[in-house]
């Protein structure tokens, strides 16, 4: 989303371009500040006077999906979460944004577990940049909301996850989510319908 460059913005509210709330992820009616860190960065303000016009023409820099997890079995497997795999043509569950916007492609990619495994981001991008162990420096995780209104449940940095590359066309990060003696609770539909990720730059 981009906000309008011109004409009525607000804070709160619930149309798309013209809600400050909305292109930071939150619900239309979030208690939220022109003076907080979020709402000075997405507006390019880091100090001083800030004002509703500086966030004209503005989009945030960050990549904010929201998963519906669900199931789907694959050679055998149980996949919960979200994910669009090419090979077999599978996906399961659904997100708000599809394209993956950390990557010049818009590659496949999923946030899943198997079994008692942990949660997995995966990304299927042979051609796109950046490549390697790169695109993003954080991911905040909010568990059950469709919304970032609040404090993530959890936030992951890029650098402490277990990065793997099996092969030149796809990279993956383990995220480390055994909660309760629970793997995959990130990405569980048993537990959370929804899971909403904001992956930082």
């Amino acid at each position: 989303m981009t906000l309008e460059s011109s004409g009525t913005l607000s804070i709160g509210g619930s149309t798309v371009g013209r809600s400050i709330n909305l292109e930071v992820g939150r619900s239309p009616t979030a208690q939220s500040n022109l003076n907080e860190t979020t709402l000075r960065d997405l507006a390019g303000v880091s100090s001083g006077t800030i004002s509703i016009s500086d966030f004209y023409g503005k989009t945030t820099p960050y990549w904010i999906v929201t998963i519906t997890n669900g199931t789907a079995t694959v050679f055998g497997f149980t996949f919960n979460g979200y994910g669009s795999m090419p090979v077999p043509a599978t996906t399961w569950g659904s997100a708000t944004d599809t394209s993956c916007d950390l990557y010049s492609t818009n590659p496949d990619w999923a946030f899943y577990h198997v079994g008692n495994g942990d949660t997995i981001f995966y990304v299927r991008d042979g051609s796109g940049t950046p490549t390697g162990n790169a695109g993003w420096t954080s991911v905040e995780i909010y568990l059950g909301t469709q919304y970032t209104d609040g404090d993530p449940d959890y936030t992951r940095n890029r650098a402490d996850l277990t990065y793997s590359a099996p092969n030149s066309a796809t990279r993956t990060w383990n995220m480390d989510d055994t909660i309760g003696g629970e793997n995959g609770v990130f990405s569980d539909p048993d537990k959370y319908t929804y899971t909403t990720l904001v992956f930082k730059p």
